[in-house]
């Protein structure tokens, strides 16, 4: 094999090598910005994450429905039955305290009306909205 040609050979194999590499850096920039992660926000930050975020998230479009409202609730949904259930039963501010060491998330809250005027709910969660935003 001539040095020409084994220089044809070796930049063909970075050329690919370096596209894969860009193809594997843009998908893992994708899973960082627009994937949901779970975060570890305690309940004063998540309440400071949404007083900076309020005024931007509302009404932005957000899976095809625009933001109505915001609300803090547990990261995990496991939990977010008992904080829903609590919050019902007892108020708001005993929800909070019976959950007060668990991770805290911002949702944005958007109504869809389906068959007969039937509410329909969708919560999106808003932790790495800023992060996109910014970008």
């Amino acid at each position: 094999m001539s040095l020409a040609l084994w220089w044809v050979n070796s930049s063909e194999v970075i050329y690919v090598f370096l596209g894969y590499f860009l193809l594997f850096n843009s998908l893992i920039e994708y899973l960082v910005l627009f994937l949901p992660q779970k975060s570890k926000m305690t309940f004063d930050e998540a309440v400071s994450m949404m007083d900076r975020i309020k005024d931007i998230a509302i009404g932005a479009p957000i899976k095809g429905n625009s933001i109505q409202s915001l609300f803090i609730g547990p990261t995990d949904w496991e939990l977010m039955t008992v904080f829903m259930t609590t919050r019902a039963q007892k108020g708001e501010d005993a929800a909070i305290s019976e959950l007060l060491g668990t991770s805290f998330s911002v949702y944005g809250v958007s109504v869809t009306y389906i068959d007969c005027g039937i509410p329909r709910w969708e919560m999106t969660i808003l932790d790495n909205f800023e992060k996109v935003m910014n970008n």
